[in-house]
């Protein structure tokens, strides 16, 4: 599904990406209830995520505006600090379809998520295409293996690796990598992503031959390519 996210920290709003990004998942962010409406003007969302607290509005009355003068059909899930009764009711009142307390656990909203998709019609969305079968990403147990076999990830591998599965062809840069999985601002002089793209191309084999290739753009960042089965003969050259 391509899901919309409102939502104004900064920091849950990367830990809501990485959960439906790993999902499989195509997101859109966004900080203010301006940029939110006006976005669904112009594109298509399957579902919308929505925050309590904003700095230009209270998501209920986002919520109450989307159902009552834009129409919007689409199931919403209102996310918010409060776990008091009547605010579950008020949210639920204004159009919410559900409601999940702070803070977010990642196996409940991927969860929440997937229920109120199913019963908009979505089916859980399918391992891309792109991907070669030899790849299973274990999204509950935070694993991958390669050719059946379980393939050791510190977490934070796991979520880079979670990543760029997610987005083959897609050009991630250092900087939007800094964010998402170490939640660090992208101006920050590091060779750490660096490294750990390192690693992960060694232990998930990312070299071409299981037909993806991580590959570095010089002076940008990175991208997972579908590339040929390189026999393995030719790899250890």
């Amino acid at each position: 599904m391509h899901i919309g996210v409102l939502e104004d920290d900064l920091d849950q709003q990367a830990f809501i990406e990485q959960c439906l990004v790993a999902a499989g998942h195509r997101v859109s962010l966004f900080t203010r209830a301006s940029e939110l409406r006006r976005a669904t003007q112009q594109q298509a969302y399957d579902f919308l995520i929505i925050d309590w607290r904003l700095p230009d509005s209270c998501g209920m009355d986002v919520v109450a505006h989307l159902r009552q003068h834009d129409r919007w059909r689409g199931p919403i899930l209102f996310i918010t600090a409060s776990q008091g009764e009547d605010d579950v009711v008020k949210a639920l009142e204004q159009g919410a379809d559900d409601f999940l307390a702070k803070p977010l656990r990642p196996k409940e909203l991927i969860a929440r998520v997937s229920a109120l998709g199913r019963r908009s019609g979505y089916a859980t969305p399918p391992k891309a295409s792109a991907c070669p079968d030899i790849f299973t990403l274990h999204t509950d147990e935070h694993y991958i293996s390669v050719s059946g076999t379980a393939v050791d990830l510190t977490e934070r591998e796991y979520r880079l690796a979670a990543l760029f599965f997610s987005k083959v062809g897609e050009l991630i840069t250092r900087a939007h990598l800094l964010e998402l999985v170490w939640g660090i601002k992208g101006d920050v002089s590091t060779r750490t992503v660096d490294t750990h793209v390192s690693r992960l191309r060694r232990k998930l084999e990312l070299d071409g031959r299981h037909g993806l290739r991580l590959r570095s753009v010089y002076q940008s960042g990175y991208r997972m390519e579908t590339c040929k089965t390189t026999p393995l003969e030719e790899v250890a050259k």
